[in-house]
Parts: C-alpha cells; structure tokens; sequence
C-alpha cells in the first residue's frame, strides 16, 4: 500500500510574494526560468502567480528579444 503524507504550507512570506520581490530586485527583468531555479518553484504555478501579478499591474511583461517567452520587470508605478 502506498503511504500518503499529508504536509502542511510553510511559514513566511508567500510564493507569489516571493516572485513579486524578485521581480522588484530584477530592474533589468527576469524570466520565468529564472524564478523556477531561484525558489524551486514549478513554472505552471510560477504562471499562475505571474499572470496574477500582471493583471494586477503589479508586473509588466515583454517578449525577449527572440521571440520567445517572456521576461518580466518592476511596474513603473509602484504597485
């Protein structure tokens, strides 16, 4: 029989926290890739948390140079 462990959420700030500081700290942006290897994170949840970041205008998006995917900077209003 498989044993399931049931684990509780750590204490401290929160993930989507956590991606909005360091995006704040990141004046020159910062990819998805990036913010998987700084907190360990599984990129579908770090979308999640960006796509909320963006639309809260917290965030702004660009495509890189390449064309493909997206880095991400400080609002330039603070939020």
């Amino acid at each position: 029989m498989i044993k399931i462990n049931i684990i509780s959420a750590t204490p401290g700030i929160s993930t989507q926290e956590q991606i909005l500081q360091l995006i704040q700290a990141r004046h020159t942006g910062i990819t998805i890739k990036e913010i998987n290897k700084i907190l360990n994170r599984p990129i579908s949840m770090i979308q999640v948390y960006l796509k909320d970041l963006v639309a809260a205008k917290a965030v702004v998006s660009r495509e890189n140079r390449a064309g493909v995917g997206m880095i991400y900077y400080p609002s330039k209003n603070g939020n």
